[in-house]
């Protein structure tokens, strides 16, 4: 074809075929536009005649080609990614992953980042955004090692009980027993950032090192009061001694307390109401003093999504509880329809099951989670502890029920040994 004719074809085929991509971005139709009226433009007749001259011949097909790869490689960037569980079987969203009877689980992600389950290893991935990944870790010992995009940001987070390890590094692993609440991490590149739980800041474990936080115990009524100590964080693979027990303390006369209320950052909190700052930083213990200063149920009717979630972690793990009953409810009322709604009645279960004691109440949020995210990411592990909270509210006929129903569904599940022994009863 002459330069005008085939110019003229690929312009409309790279039209229609645009026109079917509903997943592309604005960015790149913007950019598509833009390249689709610069070739309608010089395939006009000149006022000579001439719709090209030679440079022109030369320089679209180059700038169609350079088009045509920067549009790809925005594609690349901007798609969720996949992950693949051992060698052939393709991962879910929310599915369980486990490494049962001895087995070594490798889990392998589109962006070059492995996870490998071992010792019982169990996990679910909750999201898998472009550059953010939640993975929930309920059991057993995993390997993690992350690759870090060379431009961009690149964020994993881990759920492990009450913890929240956040990788700042790039190889590390994971040892948690449900059973006991125990968690090690260990860092050989890079570092993590470990929070929530026992921990009353967050730690830091770098290279080298490792954290285990004391088990904080199981508790069976209202409580709010102050974290347990943690062990110092040591080098990997060296004992971790247990620190001396301290006597508790009101958290009123908490050295915590004390020293946010004296610290120049709690001083500025107050004068100026940077609590969104500081939220938006990951303080999260300070931003939740400023959002109290600044009143709290106030912040919640004006914070966003994103903010009230952040705030109901930073109730959770650094206390009282009864703040993040109070974000996580707002946002139910607020949010209604929004997922993330539903994430609010799973966490709103899980305060009142471990940290309240109300097993009746925490029933009723894990059956509302259950109700308005059936297929959920959550809902294997809110099937699990509906069954818990059930048995242990005296609830026999219903924790039979759910029994009943967990079986049928996760007959391997972490909860089926639990399920059993309600069901031979």
């Amino acid at each position: 074809m002459d330069g005008k004719t085939g110019l003229t074809d690929i312009a409309a085929r790279v039209r229609r075929v645009l026109a079917e991509d509903p997943g592309a971005s604005d960015e790149i139709r913007s950019g598509r536009a833009a390249f689709l009226r610069e070739v309608e433009r010089r395939n006009q007749p000149s006022i000579g005649g001439r719709a090209f001259d030679r440079r022109n011949r030369y320089w679209l097909p180059l700038c169609f080609s350079a088009f045509i790869g920067v549009a790809a490689a925005l594609w690349l960037w901007t798609r969720p990614g996949t992950f693949q569980i051992g060698e052939t079987r393709e991962g879910r969203i929310g599915d369980v992953i486990e490494a049962a009877d001895g087995r070594v689980v490798p889990v392998s992600f589109s962006e070059g980042s492995t996870l490998v389950l071992r010792d019982g290893g169990r996990i679910r991935v909750l999201s898998l955004e472009s550059g953010a990944t939640q993975v929930l870790v309920e059991d057993g010992v995993v390997d993690a090692t992350i690759v870090h995009r060379k431009t961009g940001r690149t964020k994993w987070e881990f759920d492990v009980g009450a913890y929240r390890v956040t990788v700042n590094g790039t190889k590390f692993r994971m040892a948690y027993q449900a059973a006991s609440r125990a968690l090690r991490v260990s860092t050989e590149e890079g570092q993590v950032t470990v929070a929530g739980g026992s921990l009353a800041t967050p730690r830091t474990v770098s290279a080298g090192q490792s954290l285990a936080p004391v088990a904080a115990p199981k508790q069976e009524a209202s409580h709010d009061a102050s974290p347990v100590p943690i062990a110092d964080v040591a080098p990997s693979g060296a004992p971790v001694d247990p620190p001396v027990p301290v006597a508790e303390v009101a958290p009123s006369a908490a050295p915590s307390a004390l020293d946010e209320r004296s610290s120049p950052m709690a001083k500025s909190v107050a004068a100026t109401g940077r609590w969104q700052e500081l939220i938006a930083a990951g303080r999260l213990r300070e931003g939740l003093r400023g959002a109290e200063r600044a009143d709290f149920d106030l912040v919640c009717e004006t914070a966003t999504i994103k903010e009230l979630l952040a705030l109901a972690e930073a109730g959770r793990f650094f206390g009282p509880s009864k703040r993040a009953v109070v974000a996580l409810s707002t946002l139910r009322r607020r949010f209604p329809s929004s997922p993330e709604a539903g994430t609010a009645a799973f966490t709103l279960g899980r305060i009142a099951l471990e940290k309240d004691g109300a097993y009746t109440q925490a029933a009723r949020w894990f059956e509302t989670y259950l109700r308005e995210q059936p297929n959920g990411p959550l809902m294997g592990d809110a099937f699990g502890r509906l069954l818990e909270a059930r048995r242990r509210s005296g609830d026999s006929s219903g924790a039979r029920t759910s029994a009943q129903q967990y079986l049928r569904r996760f007959p391997q599940g972490p909860y089926a040994a639990e399920a059993r022994d309600i069901l031979s009863q």
